[in-house]
């Protein structure tokens, strides 16, 4: 064949080739998207990582180290009402700055989600590092060593409607929040925890509407500007801050609580229209007594105090220039209020049939008028302050 002819063949070939070439990357192309497909279909194991949206088709038992592993931004795990089950033994083989022994681990990516169903069995049951944007929902974490759940170095994120509860003795907390902000923790039932129910050592957050019951304590506050509203403490301890300043603790509810709520150490928080009712010692109480703590310019307003084993309200030596205003206190096994720095102010309050004075306060305390007490187990009903 000439040059000619060998050139007009290849010519007419060409088209030939490029449809061939053009068929062949089609069919790669279906072969790469039926991979994806079989990839998000199949059912997770123990110790993987999710790049995309992934929902859970059956429980993973007896995982060694992590459950899932989150892996790329903007990820939705759906547990799908299924367990991630650690062994419950810690992993021995964790390395330099590995993560190990997590149940849903989340290092660095913002955006996710994380829904429907629970974590068991191992040092931290969701952990949520260095992130933004993260949903926590509907999950229930338990006996776990150390966490239900922790949000840390993190932001903008909720631990909403779940459950934290019968993490293990002597360390096991409900949900830990460390250096993090605007994290809202809703919702949540958080029950027989050694450790606090919520602990929280970061600033300008949200814990709002939580149920705990028989946690030791119920809440932790170290840190400073985080708000806790509308909870329901019941047994256990109750509602504890310090060191923190600039809390806003209001219209808690804490019953039959080994304490209500205290202000250890700390100024200008805010501690107003919360209920206690049958607390196993002191109602309320700002600062401590051994050894001699607190902090001060503290606001104690409006608050019910019911049947204390010890006294209702009571400021300790040590917190200075805090404001008691329109609290009432009833049928305290000690006094109604104890007031033990001559700094404190009051105005308004009522003491009303408990079992001492109704208002013992030490010399040189501000009073600021309209201060009552009735019925009251001393006669003189109170000291240093007068009383309508």
């Amino acid at each position: 064949m000439d040059p000619v002819s060998v050139n007009r063949h290849l010519e007419a070939a060409r088209p030939a080739a490029v449809s061939l070439a053009a068929c062949l990357t089609v069919a790669a192309g279906v072969l790469l998207a039926m991979s994806g497909a079989d990839a998000a279909s199949k059912q997770l194991s123990c110790g993987d990582t999710i790049t995309t949206d992934r929902r859970l088709d059956a429980d993973l038992v007896d995982c060694p180290n992590n459950g899932v592993v989150i892996g790329a931004d903007g990820v939705t795990l759906d547990l799908n009402g299924h367990l991630i089950d650690g062994d419950g033994t810690e992993f021995a083989d964790c390395r330099g700055n590995d993560v190990c022994d997590v149940g849903v681990l989340n290092d660095r990516h913002d955006g996710v989600t994380v829904k429907d169903g629970s974590t068991r069995g191992f040092g931290v049951g969701v952990f949520v590092f260095g992130a933004r944007d993260n949903r926590i929902r509907h999950i229930s974490s338990s006996k776990n060593d150390f966490f239900g759940a922790v949000v840390a170095r993190s932001t903008r994120s909720e631990v909403r409607d779940g459950s934290f509860s019968h993490n293990v003795a002597p360390e096991g907390d409900g949900i830990g929040l460390f250096g993090s902000d605007h994290i809202k923790i809703a919702g949540n039932s958080i029950k027989d925890n050694p450790g606090p129910g919520i602990h929280v050592d970061a600033t300008d957050n949200l814990i709002k509407q939580n149920r705990l019951a028989k946690n030791g304590p119920s809440m932790l506050i170290d840190g400073d500007d985080n708000e806790v509203r509308h909870n329901r403490v019941v047994r256990g301890a109750g509602i504890l801050v310090g060191p923190g300043d600039d809390n806003v603790i209001v219209a808690n509810r804490v019953s039959r609580a080994d304490e209500g709520l205290a202000v250890e150490n700390g100024s200008g928080n805010l501690v107003a229209r919360n209920v206690v009712i049958d607390a196993r010692g002191y109602g309320i109480r700002l600062g401590i007594g051994n050894p001699s703590l607190g902090g001060g310019h503290n606001i104690v307003r409006r608050n019910l105090v019911k049947r204390s084993a010890g006294d209702g309200l009571r400021v300790f030596a040590k917190d200075g220039h805090s404001l008691l205003r329109r609290n009432v206190a009833i049928r305290a096994g000690g006094d109604g209020f104890a007031i033990r720095n001559p700094t404190t102010k009051l105005a308004g309050n009522r003491a009303l049939r408990n079992a001492d004075l109704g208002i013992a306060a030490v010399r040189g305390v501000i009073d600021r008028g309209g201060n009552r007490a009735s019925g009251n187990g001393d006669a003189r009903q109170c000291v240093h302050v007068r009383c309508d």
